[in-house]
């Protein structure tokens, strides 16, 4: 019994410790369990937050974005932008040549914006690619077709997409789409864009700005000198005009306005009494009037003459502008040109040795030395016809010099001996208005008459500086014309009237042009390059001719026209009529609410850059380019 006992004893003390280990080996496991369980929620809940974290910093990216487009749109600044938001910063920066790839933008108008936003280790970025023009630009041409019309051009030619409001039966796209809402004639597009939207409200304000300027750099009547051919001329004392010994070059500009039945001998006369017998064969020379022609007129030393006349005629009592060179260092010496062109050239003597070797002391406006002292019988001796602005000066000016003559406003110009404006219309006697005292007194009465219209205050060949004026704006108020006149930006160039700029006006980059008239253009240059570019804004009638315009233009008149013309650029035009003459190439982005007329097989369209216009306000919207949103 006693052993059975401890037995018994002996078998429950090891099953108590058996049952005793089995449960702490399950007690181990379920720990291990718990702990590997307790592991996989800590790293799934460390997932969604990371989750819910690179939700929030996309939504800060998208939010910075935002920022970014509102602040571009309202001023059009690619600066970058930082901030801070939702415990995360981000940042916006702007690429006007490159995406995010490195790859090249296509156009000069187009800029890639990139939102950067980060919240602790997470960091998103997307993009998108702005143009600063509306999305009808995106088309080589654009045609609002207004008048309802078939684009049916024969001539011409249009390179890359294109859209038109109506039917089209045309053969002139030679590269690209040709979209329209019908398909006929081209492929369907049921949503087209819109045609742009223009604010005009900044144009408008300083238009009324312009209209109510009091002082006008205007287009004026000048007053004049008339003489009768009979007796009667301007009498100019103590012209030292050269130092004997010396050969001097010349050059005399005056407005010459001789009747149908008039003409007479002498324009400018010069005497050298001073060192000579005041003989009718040692004259300088004279600037004549002889017959339908005008002439130089030298004699030498030794009595050569040596007369050269025009080849055109002045006798039809019209204003005309006149100016005469001599050159003793040219083959040519003696030029005659007339309205700025190169009209007779001629060599005065094969040497000059003995020509001009005295001073001139005694000049005379309208009457020759001859008829004043030797001769007072010859016919027509005294000049008959009416004159204006005479200007004397001791050096040759080249052929690209003589239209900055037409009109002068600096009177201490190196070289400049004497000027007569004859702006005061009374008395009788005329100012040299260079302050050298050479003053004119009249003659048997020489009578004031309306002289010819010319600029009043910007004479041709002379520089505008917009940083010069009050919020670098220049204001006139009345119509204007820039004849070789260089305008430099930056700055704002109004006109309320109709503006003319002609023969070689440059207008450098980053000025806004507005005219409340008519504009026109011609053999001239505005802006410089795509990123030097000008902004025109015209109400009236504008035309192109043989010119050369990196910008946009803005008609918003009855026409426009472009002849000969080559333009880098964007035109939006609200013109009934459009037309493209000539050898017409533009290259850029044309819309037009109206049909585009190709009058010339030599005129072209074609897809192209604009000008970006960064920092400066031009009435159009900027866009985000269709298609162009990414996630990177």
């Amino acid at each position: 019994m006693i052993k059975l006992k401890t037995l018994s004893n002996k078998l429950g003390s090891e099953s108590g410790a058996l049952l005793m280990a089995t449960t702490f080996g399950i007690f181990i496991m379920l720990s291990l369990f718990a702990f590997y369980l307790s592991r996989l929620v800590i790293l799934e809940s460390r997932n969604s937050g990371f989750h819910a974290l690179d939700i929030k910093t996309r939504n800060l990216s998208l939010t910075a974005m935002e920022h970014g487009l509102q602040s571009f749109k309202a001023s059009r600044n690619p600066e970058t932008i930082q901030g801070s938001f939702n415990r995360g910063s981000y940042t916006v920066v702007f690429d006007s040549l490159k995406t995010e790839s490195q790859t090249n933008l296509p156009y000069s108008h187009y800029t890639t914006m990139k939102s950067i936003a980060k919240i602790n280790d997470v960091e998103r970025n997307t993009r998108v690619i702005l143009s600063t023009y509306p999305e009808a630009f995106c088309f080589s041409y654009y045609g609002n077709n207004t008048g309802s019309a078939t684009f049916s051009e024969t001539l011409g030619n249009i390179t890359g997409d294109m859209f038109f409001n109506g039917d089209v039966n045309t053969s002139i796209v030679s590269s690209g789409i040709i979209y329209n809402p019908t398909g006929s004639g081209g492929t369907q597009l049921a949503s087209p864009p819109i045609f742009p939207t223009l604010n005009t409200s900044f144009y408008d304000s300083l238009l009324t700005v312009a209209s109510n300027q009091t002082e006008s750099l205007t287009n004026t009547t000048n007053y004049a000198l008339s003489f009768d051919g009979t007796n009667d001329y301007v009498a100019i004392q103590n012209l030292h005009y050269n130092n004997p010994g010396q050969i001097p070059n010349l050059t005399v500009s005056a407005w010459v306005k001789v009747p149908l039945d008039g003409g007479g001998w002498s324009i400018v006369d010069f005497d050298r009494s001073e060192y000579f017998t005041c003989a009718a064969g040692e004259n300088y020379g004279s600037i004549n009037s002889e017959g339908n022609l005008v002439g130089f007129h030298t004699r030498s030393n030794s009595g050569v003459i040596n007369d050269m006349w025009s080849v055109s005629s002045i006798r039809d009592n019209e204003w005309h502008h006149i100016v005469w060179v001599f050159d003793s260092g040219e083959v040519y010496d003696k030029k005659i040109y007339i309205d700025g062109q190169l009209d007779a050239q001629q060599d005065a003597y094969s040497t000059n040795s003995n020509l001009g070797s005295g001073a001139i002391r005694y000049g005379f406006l309208g009457e020759g030395s001859e008829a004043n002292s030797y001769n007072a019988s010859r016919n027509n001796a005294y000049y008959q016809g009416s004159m204006d602005q005479v200007s004397i000066w001791h050096r040759s000016f080249l052929s690209s010099e003589v239209s900055s003559l037409e009109t002068i406003s600096d009177y201490s110009a190196t070289n400049l001996i004497a000027y007569w404006s004859m702006d005061n219309g009374t008395g009788t006697t005329i100012v040299d208005e260079t302050g050298h005292g050479y003053n004119g007194t009249l003659i048997n009465g020489p009578t004031w008459v309306d002289g010819p219209t010319t600029s009043s205050g910007i004479s041709s060949g002379s520089t505008i500086n917009l940083s010069s004026y009050t919020n670098n704006e220049f204001l006139n108020n009345g119509d204007l014309t820039l004849s070789n006149v260089t305008v430099n930006g930056p700055g704002v160039f109004v006109v309320y009237g109709n503006l003319t700029l002609e023969s070689n006006t440059i207008i450098n980059k980053n000025i806004k042009i507005i005219c409340s008239g008519n504009l026109t253009v011609s053999d001239s240059q505005l802006g410089t390059d795509l990123n030097s570019a000008v902004v025109i804004y015209s109400n009236g009638i504008a035309t192109y001719t043989n010119s050369t315009i990196y910008g946009l233009s803005i008609s918003n008149g009855s026409s426009i026209t472009l002849n000969n013309t080559t333009f880098y650029g964007g035109i939006l035009n609200y013109s009934s009529t459009f037309a493209l003459q000539g050898s017409t190439q533009i290259t850029g982005s044309v819309v037009s609410n109206y049909s585009l007329d190709f009058q010339g097989g030599s005129t072209s369209v074609s897809k192209g850059s604009l000008p970006p216009f960064f920092r400066l306000d031009i009435g159009l919207n900027s866009i985000v380019v269709p298609g162009s949103y990414l996630e990177y």
